[in-house]
C-alpha cells in the first residue's frame, strides 16, 4: 500500500492541477497509510485522501482470523521460534483495507431507509468532536458513529421515522447503557463458518464491535478506558439532556471538552522512547510484532491497567489521549513515534477518597497480600490500626490539604517508575497553580488549615454570644459576612501572638504604641459577625436614635463578654471589636427594620415617603445578603472541598490583573460558585487548577449582553423560575447592570455587579482563540514559570487572560 502510495504521489507531483502531497496514517495506524492531495493556490478549502484498498477477492478474510498469526517470528525478529503468536490487530488492519466499499454500500442501503440518517449521525460526529474523542488511535470515528446508527436501525431499536435530534439521544442512551468490554455486539446478520466468535474476539480485544462481514472488529484499536469515557460521556450528556435548567443543545453540541478542562487530574509522559523499557521489562515482544514495533500502542494497555489497579478506588475514570494522525511531506521520512506529542493521562477523581494518604490493604494472612506487596513494592508495609486489625498498608506523604491533593501524583510517578521503568522525571503533573496561595516555610498550606481556624474560633464565639446573660434583648441570629468564613479568603487571618514587650500601653485608651526602634505591628484583618437583636416596640424610629441604640449595645457586649469570657473588647459606635484566640472579631449589632426606617422620610405637609436610597441598599447588602451568602458558600465548600481553592485562585489572579475593583470578592465567589452548581456540560471540579481553568473560560466565553448567569444557590430555583429570570433580563437589558447575575434572593437586579464592572466585559478579541493558547501554553513545561508577572490591562482581552499572578508570599 504504501509503495502504491509512493508511486501514485511521484507520478502527481509532476501535475500542475495538484497542489501539495502529503502522507499521514488513517487514525495513527501506520500500516494505513493515506495520500493527503490538495488543490493548487492558497484558497483550496479542502483535501483528497487517497486510500489504497485491494479488489474485492484478493485475499480470503478467515486468513486474519484474530487467533491467527500473519507476522512471522524469525522475520521479525531474525531469531527462529517454535510458534507464532497470534497478530490481532495486524490482521485488523490488513482487513480493513479489504472492506471499505462493502462497508460504504452497507451504510448507503441502511441511509436510503431513514431520512435522518444523514442528520443523525452529522450531530453524533459533532457530539464526539466536542469531546475529541473522533480523531486519533483507537478512536470513536465518524466512520463507527455511522455503523453504530446502522446497527440500531437494523436491530430495530430505533426507527426509521425518528427526527435527528431523536437518533443522537437514542445513540447516546445506548452508549451510556451498553458495556462493549464485556458484551460485544455484531453487525453480521449470517455470518460464514469461518467467522470469528463474540468470544474469540472479546479474547483478542478490549472493545468488540463486528462489521456486517463478521470477521472485523472496527474497534480492534481502541482501548477500554476510552470506550469507559465514551461511556461516562454519554451518560452524563443524559443526564444534562432530560435537566429542564440545562440548555441541552448548546452543552452538548456548543461546548468543547478538551481533557485539561475535564481532568481534575492530568499527567505527561513526555519522553515516550522510554516505552520502549517498559515494553522490554514487561517482555511484551509479542504486543511489538503485532503493532508493527509501535512501541507506545503496545505499551499503552499495560500503563493504563497499572494505573487503574493503582488509583482504584480514588477516580470515577482514567482517560489518556489519543495519539494524532500525523502528516509529513512525500519528500521526507516518515517522523519517529517518538516524535509524537506527550502522551496525557487524565483522572476524574472521587473527591472523598483521592486525597486519603492511606492504603490499606488486606490481612497479612490473606492470600491477596502477595499481590499488593507486588504492586507497591517497598511502599507496603505492616501496619496495626486502633481495631486491632494487622494489615498491609501504604502510607503517602500529606501534612496539609495541598500536600494531600497531590497523593495520585505520587501514586501515579511511584507505579511508573517501580513496574514501566520511566522515571519521575519522564512524568509531568499537569498543575501547581496553588504555588501562588501557599503561604508558610515548613508545612506549606494553601489556606484550607488557616480557614478552618477561623471558622472553629468564630463557631465558639457565637455560641458564647448566644449564651450570654444579661441582655436587654435576645439576639436572634449570629452571621459571619467575612470571605474567610467561608473558606474564599485569599489569605485567611492567622493567630497572631502578640510580643507586649514592643509596646507601651496608652494611659487614657488602654491602646497599644510601638516602641521606638521597635518594628510596626503586623496588620490583623477583622472578620466581620452580624449580630441580630430580636425586635420590639422599645426600639425608635428614627435613624440616629437607631444608631445610639446599637452602640448602647455594643458597649453592653464587650461588658458581657469581658465579665462572662475574659474577652479582650473594644466598643465603637459602629461596631465591636473582639480580640479571641489571636484573631479579631468585628461585631456589627443589627436591627431587622433599620433599612426601612432609612427609606422612610416625612414631607413638610406631613406625608410619610418610602423611597429607596443608597444607604439603606448598603446596610441591607452589609447585614442581610452578605451574612447569607456567607453561609450559602459555607455549605457548598462543605460539599465540595476545592471550592474555596479555586476562589482563592480565581480572585489571586484578579487581583494581580487590577480587576478587583471591577469583579468584587463577592462576585468571584458567585462566578466560581456557579462552576460547581451548573457544571454542565462537565462534572464539578474536583481539584484547584482544573476550576479555574474553567473560570478563565467563563470570563471569556460567557455572552453578558445576551445572556444572565444564574447561579442556583442551594437549588432553590426552579425551571419556571429560570424562565421568569431570561424574560425579565431580556425586557429590561438596558437598565440592568453588564454583568448580570441572578441568586435565588436576587432574580432582577443583580446586586451584586450592580456597581461593577461599570465597562461591558469585552471579549470579542479573547473569545476565538484565548482558550485554545492558553490551554496549548499549560501543557508546555514552562507555563507557569513564564506566567508570573502583572498585567493591568483596560478590559478582558486576550493578553489578560495569558498572563498569570506574581509569585508573592504574604
Amino acid at each position: 500500500r504504501a509503495l502504491y502510495l509512493a508511486g501514485l504521489a511521484q507520478h502527481l507531483s509532476s501535475s500542475s492541477e495538484v497542489g501539495t502531497l502529503r502522507y499521514s496514517c488513517l487514525h495513527g495506524n501506520r500500516l494505513r497509510p493515506v495520500l493527503l492531495l490538495t488543490p493548487p493556490g492558497k484558497d483550496s478549502s479542502f483535501t483528497v485522501r487517497v486510500h489504497a484498498c485491494p479488489p474485492p477477492g484478493f485475499f480470503k478474510p478467515n486468513r486474519f482470523h484474530p487467533q491467527r498469526n500473519n507476522v512471522r517470528t524469525e522475520w521479525y525478529t531474525g531469531v527462529q521460534s517454535s510458534s507464532d503468536p497470534p497478530t490481532p490487530h495486524y490482521n485488523s488492519s490488513v482487513l480493513g483495507d479489504l472492506l471499505p466499499r462493502a462497508h460504504l454500500q452497507f451504510l448507503s442501503a441502511v441511509s436510503s431507509q431513514c431520512s435522518a440518517f444523514t442528520d443523525g449521525v452529522a450531530l453524533l460526529k459533532v457530539w464526539l468532536h466536542q469531546r475529541q474523542l473522533d480523531q486519533g488511535t483507537g478512536c470513536f470515528s465518524g466512520f463507527l458513529a455511522s455503523m453504530l446508527v446502522a446497527y440500531l436501525l437494523t436491530t430495530h431499536r430505533i426507527s426509521n421515522n425518528m427526527t435527528a435530534y431523536q437518533l443522537l439521544r437514542n445513540s447516546l442512551n445506548f452508549l451510556a447503557s451498553t458495556d462493549l468490554t464485556v458484551n460485544g455486539i455484531s453487525l453480521a446478520k449470517d455470518p460464514d463458518s469461518s467467522a470469528p466468535s463474540l468470544a474469540e474476539f472479546h479474547s483478542a480485544f478490549q472493545v468488540v464491535f463486528v462489521d456486517p462481514s463478521g470477521h472485523l472488529n472496527m474497534c480492534s484499536d481502541m482501548t477500554a478506558c476510552t470506550y469507559k469515557q465514551l461511556q461516562h460521556e454519554a451518560s452524563l450528556s443524559m443526564q444534562f439532556w432530560d435537566e429542564p435548567t440545562v440548555d441541552g443543545f448548546h452543552c452538548l453540541l456548543m461546548t468543547p471538552k478538551p481533557m485539561i478542562r475535564t481532568s481534575d487530574h492530568v499527567f505527561q509522559l513526555c519522553d515516550l522512547v522510554k516505552l520502549q523499557s517498559t515494553c522490554k521489562k514487561q517482555n511484551l515482544l509479542n504486543d511489538l510484532m503485532d503493532l508493527s514495533g509501535n512501541y507506545i500502542q503496545a505499551a499503552l494497555p499495560f500503563v493504563l491497567s497499572l494505573l487503574q489497579q493503582g488509583l482504584g478506588q480514588r477516580i470515577h475514570l482514567l482517560t489518556h489521549s489519543l495519539a494524532p494522525d500525523l502528516e509529513w511531506s512525500v519528500e521526507s521520512e516518515a517522523p519517529k513515534y517518538k516524535a509524537q506529542p506527550p502522551l496525557s493521562f487524565g483522572l476524574l477523581l472521587k473527591p472523598e477518597l483521592a486525597s486519603c494518604i492511606l492504603e490499606k490493604g488486606p490481612a497479612a494472612d490473606n492470600p491477596k497480600a502477595v499481590e499488593f506487596r507486588q504492586l507497591w513494592g517497598s511502599r507496603s508495609e505492616l501496619r496495626r490500626f486502633q481495631d486491632g486489625s494487622i494489615t498491609e498498608a501504604v502510607l503517602w506523604e500529606g501534612e496539609s490539604m495541598c500536600q494531600r491533593r497531590l497523593v495520585p501524583q505520587q501514586i501515579v510517578t511511584y507505579l511508573l517508575q517501580l513496574h514501566a521503568d520511566i522515571p519521575e522525571a519522564s512524568v509531568r503533573h499537569i498543575g501547581g497553580i496553588d504555588d501562588v496561595v501557599k503561604t508558610g516555610s515548613e508545612v506549606p498550606t494553601t489556606g484550607e488549615e488557616e480557614s478552618l481556624v477561623v471558622v472553629q474560633a468564630y463557631d465558639d464565639l457565637s455560641r458564647k454570644l448566644w449564651n450570654l446573660e444579661g441582655l436587654p434583648l435576645s439576639i436572634t441570629a449570629v452571621q459571619g459576612a467575612h470571605p474567610a468564613l467561608r473558606y474564599t479568603q485569599v489569605f485567611p487571618p492567622r493567630p497572631l501572638k502578640v510580643d507586649y514587650s514592643f509596646f507601651d500601653k496608652e494611659k487614657i485608651s488602654r491602646s497599644l504604641i510601638p516602641k521606638e526602634g521597635k518594628p510596626c505591628p503586623a496588620y490583623i484583618t477583622p472578620i466581620t459577625v452580624i449580630c441580630h437583636m430580636e425586635g420590639s416596640g422599645k426600639w425608635p424610629h428614627d435613624r440616629l436614635a437607631i444608631r445610639h441604640i446599637r452602640a448602647a449595645f455594643h458597649i453592653r457586649l464587650a461588658e458581657l463578654l469581658k465579665k462572662q469570657h475574659n474577652y479582650t473588647c473594644r466598643a465603637c459606635p459602629s461596631h465591636l471589636d473582639v480580640w479571641k484566640e489571636g484573631l479579631a472579631f468585628r461585631i456589627q449589632v443589627a436591627y431587622h427594620r433599620e433599612p426601612q426606617v432609612l427609606r422612610e422620610s416625612v414631607t413638610p405637609e406631613g406625608l410619610l415617603l418610602v423611597r429607596d436610597n443608597e444607604e439603606a441598599q448598603q446596610l441591607e447588602m452589609a447585614t442581610i445578603h452578605k451574612p447569607l451568602l456567607t453561609s450559602t458558600l459555607h455549605g457548598l465548600q462543605q460539599e465540595h472541598s476545592c471550592f474555596g481553592a479555586v476562589c482563592r485562585l480565581a480572585k489571586r489572579w484578579l487581583a494581580a490583573q487590577l480587576f478587583s475593583d471591577d469583579i468584587t470578592e463577592d462576585t468571584a465567589d458567585l462566578l466560581v460558585a456557579s462552576l460547581f452548581l451548573q457544571p454542565a456540560p462537565f462534572t464539578p471540579p474536583g481539584s484547584p487548577q482544573v476550576g479555574f481553568l474553567r473560570f478563565l473560560h467563563l470570563l471569556c466565553s460567557f455572552e453578558w449582553r445576551n445572556n444572565p448567569l444564574i447561579v442556583n444557590l442551594n437549588n432553590e430555583l426552579t425551571a419556571a423560575d429560570y424562565t421568569e429570570i431570561k424574560n425579565g433580563f431580556m425586557a429590561s437589558r438596558e437598565s440592568l447592570p453588564v454583568m448580570f447575575i441572578a441568586t435565588p434572593k436576587d432574580k432582577k437586579s443583580s446586586m451584586w455587579t450592580k456597581r461593577a464592572p461599570t465597562v461591558q466585559v469585552n471579549h470579542a478579541e479573547a473569545l476565538p482563540t484565548s482558550s485554545f493558547i492558553l490551554e496549548a501554553q499549560i501543557r508546555s513545561s514552562a507555563f507557569w514559570d513564564v506566567l508570573t508577572k502583572t498585567s493591568p490591562p483596560a478590559l478582558f482581552t486576550l493578553k489578560s487572560l495569558l498572563i498569570f499572578l506574581p509569585k508573592m508570599k504574604q
